[in-house]
This record gives C-alpha cells, sequence and structure tokens, in this order.
C-alpha cells in the first residue's frame, strides 16, 4: 500500500517559531528534541509530519528514520524483543528491532505524549539521556545505540507531562490559532487545493522545499564555524540564575539555540536577537504561565440572574437548593491551612479494594499466572511454549499480560457561587494542600464546577500540577451542578476503571441547583449518583463544611446508604 502524501511544509501558513524550532533541530539534532503544546486541530502533527522530508539523509542509508510512538505501544514494540513469527515457523531466535533502534539517527514522534504510560517514558528517558539502551529479555541480550531527535505533540488540556519528560525538550513551543482573516481564507484555500490534486500542490512547492533542504545543509556545514562571544555567555547564566532554573539544561538549549539561529540567518557570531529567540524557545514549557508560557483561555461569563444581588460575603445567606445564582463571583482570600485530622486519617490509610474487578484503562505487564485485570497474551504464549518444546496437540504454555498503571485521585472542586459564600472554598483548598501529595505515587484528576460550567481542570496531572491548580483558583462563581458534575465524575471512573489504590475526594457544601421535581426527588437522585460512585470505587470522602441551620441532616440524607465518608471541616 502506498504511503499517503503528506501535505508539504512550505505550504502550513503561520506557525513561524514552531518552524524554527524544528529546522534548527534538522540543522544540530543534539539541541535536544521539541514538544508543541496546543489545543486539536491546530495543525501540531501537520507540521512534525510535514517535517521528515526536510531532514538530511542519514549517512550510508539514504533517508533519515522518522518513527512515530502509537499510543497504545508496547515496552516490547520500544525496546524490541524476539520475532515470534520468524521462531514458530523456523524454530530460531532472531530480534525483532523495536522503535527506539529505528529511530537511530532520525526522528522518534510521540504525538499525544502527555498520555505515553508512565513506564514507557522511563524507558525514552533513558535512551534519550544517553543514546543507548540495554536489551535483556526473552534470551536476547543487546547494547542498542539509539541517538534521535525527540518530537511530542500534546494537547494540555487532556493532561500534563512528567517534569522529567519536560525538561528533556530543549524546546517548547505554545500553538495558538490566532489568525487573520487574510490567513484563515489562505489555511482554506491551501487545503482544498491539496485535496483535490495532491500531487499536483506538492510539485507547485518542491522548488520551495528544495531551497529550505539546502538552507539546512548550508547552516549545518556553517555551525560549527559560529562564535559566541564571553559576554554572550555570562549574559545567559546571569538569566538563568535569576529565573531559578533547574540544572543547565536551559542554558545549554539557550546557546545552542542561539547559535543556530545564527548559522540559519548567515552569520558567524550570536547577535542579542538570536539569544532572545534561544530564550523563546527554551522557556515555552519551563516556566509557568504568569511567567512564560501563555495564560489559559479565559473562561466564560457566569450566566446572567434575574435574582436580587446578594448580601456581601460577610452575612450571605444560601438556600439548599437555589433556584438561581447571583452572578456576582466571590474571590477566595488565602486562609491559613486547617488542621482536619479524618482527612489526614482517611489520606494515609490502607484504601479499600474495589468491589468487582473492571477493565482498566492502561498499560500492561507480562504475568505467568490469571489474576484480577489480566488477559491471555498470545504472542508471548507461542514464545514461551515454542521455548518448552511446544508440538501440535500438546498443551500451551499460557502467558498473561497483567493491566496497569499508576493510582489516579478522582478530586472534584466545587468552585460554585455558595461554596464562596459560605466561605468553605478557600479553607477546603488550604486544607487540600496540608496532604503529602508529593509523595505518593499517584495521578491527578481534577474536576471543576466555575462559572455554571463542569470541566476538567486536570487530566493524568502530577503532584506539583494538581497543587499549582489549587494555590491559582481564585473565585467561587456560577450555579450549584452537583449533579451533573457528578455524573461527569462516574463516566470519567466506570471509563478508566478502578484499581485498590484509586480514590474519589468530593469537596462540596453539598447545596445544589435544583431542576423541575421536587426537592425529595432531587436529593433521591443526587444519592442514587454517590451510589453508583461508591460502587465502582468504595475509597470515596466528601469534604464539607459545618452545617448551618437547618442543614444538620443534609449531607447525612444525601450520603445515607453509600460508603461515602464524610469529613467535616471546620
Amino acid at each position: 500500500m502506498t504511503a499517503p502524501l503528506e501535505f508539504p511544509f512550505t505550504a502550513i501558513v503561520g506557525r513561524d517559531l514552531a518552524k524554527r524550532s524544528l529546522l534548527y533541530h534538522a540543522v544540530a539534532p543534539q539541541l535536544g528534541g521539541t514538544v508543541l503544546m496546543g489545543h486539536r486541530g491546530c495543525a501540531k502533527s501537520t507540521l512534525v509530519r510535514a517535517f521528515r522530508e526536510l531532514l538530511p539523509p542519514d549517512s550510508g542509508h539514504g533517508e533519515a528514520p522518522f518513527q512515530e510512538v502509537p499510543l497504545g505501544a508496547t515496552e516490547d514494540r520500544l525496546l524490541g524483543s524476539v520475532d515470534a513469527a520468524h521462531l514458530t515457523t523456523t524454530g530460531t531466535w532472531r530480534r525483532q528491532h523495536g522503535l527506539l533502534e529505528q529511530a537511530h539517527q532520525g526522528v522518534l514522534y510521540i504525538d499525544e505524549v502527555n498520555l505515553l504510560p508512565d513506564h514507557l517514558v522511563d524507558v525514552i528517558l533513558d535512551a534519550a539521556a544517553s543514546g543507548r539502551y540495554h536489551l535483556e529479555r526473552d534470551g536476547l541480550s543487546a547494547h542498542i545505540e539509539s541517538r534521535f531527535i525527540l518530537i511530542g505533540t500534546m494537547n494540555p488540556e487532556e493532561g500534563d507531562l512528567r517534569p522529567q519528560l519536560l525538561d528533556r525538550f530543549t524546546h517548547g513551543v505554545w500553538i495558538h490559532d490566532h489568525y487573520t482573516p487574510e490567513e484563515r481564507r489562505e489555511i482554506v484555500r491551501a487545503r482544498m487545493a491539496f485535496e483535490d490534486d495532491p500531487l499536483g500542490f506538492r510539485k507547485e512547492h518542491e522548488p520551495h522545499l528544495q531551497r529550505l533542504r539546502a538552507q539546512i545543509g548550508e547552516a549545518r556545514t556553517r555551525l560549527k564555524e559560529v562564535a559566541i562571544a564571553e559576554e554572550v555567555r555570562a549574559a545567559v547564566a546571569e538569566r538563568a540564575a535569576t529565573l531559578q532554573l533547574e540544572g543547565v539544561r536551559a542554558e545549554l538549549g539557550v546557546l545552542r539555540t542561539a547559535r543556530c539561529a545564527a548559522a540559519w540567518r548567515g552569520a558567524l557570531e550570536v547577535s542579542l536577537e538570536d539569544v532572545a529567540e534561544g530564550w523563546e524557545l527554551c522557556l515555552g514549557h519551563r516556566l509557568p504561565p504568569e511567567a512564560g508560557s501563555p495564560p489559559p483561555p479565559p473562561t466564560s461569563a457566569p450566566e446572567p440572574s434575574s435574582s436580587p444581588q446578594s448580601a456581601p460575603a460577610s452575612n450571605a445567606q444560601t438556600a439548599a437548593a437555589p433556584k438561581a445564582s447571583n452572578a456576582t463571583p466571590f474571590q477566595i482570600e488565602p486562609v491559613p491551612a486547617p488542621s482536619v485530622s479524618p482527612l489526614q486519617e482517611w489520606w494515609q490509610r490502607s484504601p479499600q479494594p474495589p468491589k468487582r474487578a473492571s477493565l482498566v484503562m492502561g498499560t500492561a505487564r507480562p504475568a505467568s499466572t490469571p489474576e484480577a485485570h489480566t488477559r491471555l497474551d498470545w504472542p508471548r504464549t507461542l514464545l514461551e511454549s515454542r521455548k518448552q518444546g511446544w508440538t501440535a496437540g500438546t498443551a500451551l504454555t499460557l502467558q498473561y499480560r497483567r493491566l496497569e498503571r499508576r493510582p489516579h485521585l478522582w478530586l472534584f472542586l466545587d468552585a460554585s457561587r455558595s461554596t464562596g459564600a459560605l466561605r468553605f472554598l478557600g479553607k477546603a483548598l488550604a486544607a487540600l494542600q496540608t496532604l503529602p501529595l508529593r509523595s505518593s505515587a499517584h495521578r491527578f484528576q481534577v474536576l471543576l464546577l466555575q462559572d455554571s460550567q463542569v470541566s476538567w481542570a486536570l487530566k493524568r496531572g502530577t503532584a506539583s500540577s494538581a497543587l499549582g491548580l489549587l494555590r491559582h483558583l481564585q473565585q467561587a462563581s456560577g450555579k450549584s451542578l452537583l449533579h451533573h458534575s457528578l455524573d461527569t465524575l462516574h463516566h470519567a471512573v466506570q471509563r478508566a476503571g478502578a484499581l485498590p489504590r484509586d480514590r474519589v475526594l468530593i469537596c462540596s457544601d453539598g447545596l445544589f441547583t435544583p431542576g423541575n421535581a421536587s426537592l425529595a426527588h432531587e436529593k433521591q437522585r443526587l444519592r442514587q449518583r454517590l451510589q453508583r460512585l461508591s460502587d465502582l470505587l468504595p475509597e470515596i470522602a466528601w469534604l464539607h463544611p459545618a452545617p448551618k441551620r437547618g442543614l444538620a441532616r443534609w449531607l447525612v440524607d444525601l450520603t445515607d446508604g453509600t460508603a461515602v465518608q464524610r469529613i467535616q471541616l471546620s
């Protein structure tokens, strides 16, 4: 089957910074890699795949390798393993090359790199750091060279990237659709022209691609002749110290990038403009939004309300089931961290296992016996049976794969207006920050109710990302859409599956905006949602404020008959 024609690099409108990052890596592959960050549909993958044909040929091997790591890749596929088909047909052992080996002297591209399983991240980190890796499995033993340009693309809304891997990328570029109407018109015109006549469109752009390849070759030749003045090195070191950057990877990246920029424009000495471009490329993923990378998109305005303005926060009153929300948000003021011993105890105790096994989304590791979350591994079964001298008509030596992933903490943060009116949210955020999150192995999934909208503020995030989110949550606003929030949380847990160390923590005052049914019916619906959630994952707690006036039994009634542990925040 003929491979589909790629959209030409020179036909991509805009994306100038991302283009230069890729081109500089073609000039100096040792730069260390680039990660392109942006929402879906902003041409990140198109840009990377178009870059493939600009790579200089691999010396002695023709076209430079370009290996793409699929999201469902296994450790065997990445590192290499025994060629099962060859073994079963000929009875002889032969190594099947892994993607890391196949990417040697070329590109290893990972789309949705932030969703890559953690144990595969560890393998890639090891190879990227040393330029080689050791293969020891199934009777195979080999030291394998693996030097490659590491390129990743990701949508930050779907989860963040482990800090160790993020730091491995020298460049980080944010991709946004800030196009003028003229640029949008040209993008649509080019795309339609390519779809109508791919060969003709590519033929039209071939002269531009040839000039770009020639410029890459000239810059590679000129690169080592480019001088870096001592005062430039001193200025880079001073700024790195001011920014308190960890290690010296960023400084190395800035100077190497500046040298590439000078070679690209035909100069023999690095200029201040080259250094400025180096900082722009190397800080995009290393600094928090307020310091270096673009801020997150603004949230939508809260829904208008026909209800009268409420009283100030000092004497705010909130109904148990308000029909509408006041449009004025509450600002969350920093408060001293309260001592919530039951919350600490819940976090540190041994979790209860799920009531029943469920399909778990994640990676798989070899297992020799059937257990919970295991499935039959046919390729490994054939290999092991062949090693044991299997012949037709005799029993196979069954091998299994155990489904694994890091434990998840599913955290629901109710930032509706009532949690601000009751002065609950600020105290809850402070209490959560007292938990030893950094010392846990958890991945953090944070569901946020704010501005009458329910959205995932963090997916598969690290403890650092979760703590940063807690510190930067500044207002409570909008309706109390508790039913919809719990539905969203239940569907996410159900889809990911439950493992013994998974936990759910709900942070809410328990007040909700009811529908058209009676209050008793709405409470029953909410209780059913909690029951479904606790049936999936029994390790579930609800952090809530002390009840006021007639609400003493409100949360007791909501959680009655479920496994939800109530934890009161004084």
